[in-house]
């Protein structure tokens, strides 16, 4: 505001008229009081000195008023200058007021810009300040409310040791609601996984309170009876005894019930959070680990869903254990487990289980329980067990299983590996309408024990069945069974190399696609009869070496063979023979009537020691009864059929079919004056004389 005028009066010290504005603005009044006395003086004065002079003769009258003009005219200029010189000062400082207003803004604006930074940051600073203190008091709170928590942890752990059950149930209760606090609070935990963590931690000491030992348990079934000693017998009339044993078995009964009473409320409060369907329920993410703990008491886990890992190995369970429906997303272990009452696990479903070396004293019933992944019931013992519609969508594990009581696999499906070897089934073994629906799943029973009853009515391989040195002791019946192995490109057999059935074996209408193998098979049952009536062998059947000793049923059987895969195939040797039962042992009659071989049989060393018939049978290749060749030693060899001179000769029959392509050649043979109709060339032998 200062600096203005100075370069104002800069500028006027080199302009002259600047110069002479501010000269008549500094004397403006002065020379306006110097002409109006000179300019009066000079009217009053100039005409008379003029005409005293004589310098002029005009009227002093046109003098003055000339010389007034003048004086007038120059005072008028004078105001001009004057009023010029205001205007242009009034601008000048105008154009200052304006620029120092301007500046005055702008210096303003400055101000309320800095006054607003400083604001600004003192909110900034005063916000950082709140949320600090903000942050802090939520830290505090969050401390605050996780010491309270873990303080109450605390407590709780402490409460479950008490003598006193209230107590100790008071503490079940309180970690149980940890727990879902823990669960829920978002707030204080936003990640789910921290969350678990913190209940998992009170996870692991309720399931450790349920395996902690208790002392009574080995008295339980004592103690769940009422009171039975009596005063005379177990005490000898003393009273006190008497009573003080009486109090004492009381007091132990009800520690007993309150200590079940807390471990099944652990398992109920547990049960009830795992009802949801998987990820909607927390609870269901958490490890459980029941290892090795004694259930004195009934479970209850029915509909139940386990999301993570689940412990029950070596567990004992007292009570019933039921777990119908419940889902397993994970492996479950119950290996080494001991069932000793009635176990369900019906319409459960399975994620990879494992029952190895568990037992079941009892029954135990997996009906329309579905195993999604590998189940393993290595070396398991049951008494009683159902597997009826059940659903195995891999590998089947039943390898020296042991089934000491009725197993019902009735239409069960297994879609993968079922494997069943050395297992043992001292009762009934139920596999009717079973399903084996997976074009590449071998069926492993080789070395399985039936000690009664196996029943494989209407049962389906899709695949090779292996019941090489199985023993069957009781009735085998596979009664409509269905050996299928259509589809494979490799051997697959169905297996029965060494089997013994010490019972009657029916195979009555069974059908096999692939190869028959009963090389060596033991049918040992003089009363019984070995049933493969109606029977369709579409490969080769071996039935060499094997032993029947029974009656043996073959008639309407049919003998056949995949023209695919043999046409044009031209039988030179014997070793060729598509069906061979060759030094098999029919110590029984043998029926073969009415049934159809599609090529060449060979029934050479064969023993008939009960009677044959083939009545009706149609051949379409050569049936051969005995060979003859050339050894090495440049002597013919024989092997031939035996048929038994014991039984009457009726009972030989080997009219095949009219229409046959193939008969059986037969010659008369006589013993002891008793005419027969065998075979030709075979052997009419006697079975009671010790040099045959």
């Amino acid at each position: 505001m200062i600096e203005k005028p100075r370069e104002h009066e800069e500028t006027n010290a080199t302009n002259p008229i600047g110069k002479t504005e501010k000269f008549v603005s500094k004397h403006f009044v002065r020379l306006l009081v110097w002409l109006a006395v000179s300019g009066g003086a000079l009217a009053i004065f100039g005409p008379w000195l003029l005409y005293v002079t004589g310098l002029t003769g005009e009227t002093d009258a046109n003098l003055r008023l000339h010389i007034l003009y003048v004086t007038g005219g120059t005072i008028a200029v004078l105001g001009l200058v004057e009023t010029h010189r205001k205007n242009t000062t009034d601008r000048i400082k105008a154009d200052a007021d304006i620029q120092n207003y301007q500046a005055s803004q702008s210096h303003q604006a400055k101000m309320l810009d800095e006054q607003a930074r400083q604001f600004t940051e003192n909110i900034a600073k005063e916000r950082e300040k709140i949320e600090a203190d903000k942050a802090k008091s939520e830290q505090d709170y969050i401390r605050q409310v996780h010491a309270e928590r873990r303080s109450r942890y605390a407590t709780a752990i402490e409460q479950l040791s008490n003598d006193k059950a209230s107590i100790r149930l008071g503490g079940v209760y309180t970690l149980v609601g940890l727990v879902d606090e823990w669960l829920a609070d978002e707030k204080t935990i936003p990640d789910i996984e921290e969350r678990r963590k913190e209940g998992q931690v009170i996870i692991n000491n309720l399931c450790a309170y349920i395996r902690s030992p208790f002392l009574l348990t080995e008295r339980a079934e004592q103690l769940d009876k009422p009171y039975a000693k009596d005063l005379q017998k177990d005490f000898g009339g003393d009273k006190e005894k008497f009573d003080a044993n009486k109090i004492a078995f009381s007091r132990d009964k009800a520690a007993l019930e309150e200590e079940r009473q807390i471990r099944q409320s652990i398992i109920k409060e547990i049960r009830e959070r795992l009802q949801g369907i998987g990820t909607q329920d927390p609870w269901s993410k958490f490890d459980y680990d029941f290892s090795n703990a004694h259930f004195f008491y009934p479970i209850d886990f029915t509909y139940s869903y386990f999301g993570a890992s689940l412990q029950f190995s070596g567990a004992t369970f007292s009570g019933y254990a039921e777990f119908c429906g419940t889902n397993f997303a994970q492996i479950a272990n119950f290996s080494k487990a001991n069932f000793t009452r009635d176990t369900d696990f019906s319409k459960a479903n399975f994620t990879g289980v494992g029952f190895s070396r568990a037992t079941f004293a009892e029954r135990a019933n997996f009906t329309e329980a579905t195993f999604t992944q590998g189940a393993d019931f290595t070396e398991a013992n049951f008494t009683g067990v159902g597997f009826s519609r059940a659903t195995f969508a891999e590998r089947a594990n039943f390898t020296e299983a042991t089934f000491t009581q009725g197993a019902d696999f009735t239409e069960a499906k297994f879609t993968r590996n079922a494997i069943f070897l050395g297992a043992t089934f001292t009762q009934s073994a139920d596999f009717p309408k079973t399903f084996y629906n997976f074009p590449k799943t071998p069926f492993d029973f080789s070395e399985v024990k039936f000690i009664q009853h196996a029943i494989f009515v209407g049962a389906t391989f899709t695949q090779g069945a292996n019941f090489s040195n199985a023993i069957f002791t009781g009735n085998a019946d596979f009664t409509e069974a269905d050996f299928n192995f259509s589809e494979v490109k490799f051997i697959q057999h169905a297996i029965f190399v060494g089997a013994t059935f010490t019972q009657g074996a029916n195979f009555s209408n069974a059908i096999f696609t692939g190869n028959a193998d009963f090389t060596g098979a033991e049918f040992d049952f003089s009363g019984a009869t070995f049933d493969f009536s109606g029977a369709t062998f579409i490969q080769g059947a071996d039935f060499s070496e094997a032993q029947f000793i029974g009656n043996t049923d073959f008639s309407k059987a049919s003998f056949t063979v995949n023209n695919d895969d043999l046409c044009g195939t031209v039988y030179t040797e014997l070793s060729m023979a598509t069906f061979d039962f060759s030094e098999s042992i029919f110590d029984g009659y043998v029926f073969f009537s009415c049934a159809t071989f599609a090529e060449r049989v060979d029934f050479t060393e064969a023993i008939f020691t009960r009677g044959a018939s083939f009545s009706g049978t149609t051949f379409h290749g050569d049936p051969i009864f005995a060979f003859t060749f050339l050894a090495d030693d440049c002597d013919y060899e024989t092997y031939e059929a035996k048929f038994s001179c014991r039984v009457n000769p009726t009972d030989y029959n080997f009219e095949a079919d009219p229409e046959s392509p193939y008969k059986i050649e037969t010659e008369e043979q006589e013993h002891n004056g008793i005419k027969f109709i065998i075979p030709k060339d075979t052997e009419l032998f006697d079975p009671d004389d010790p040099s045959n």
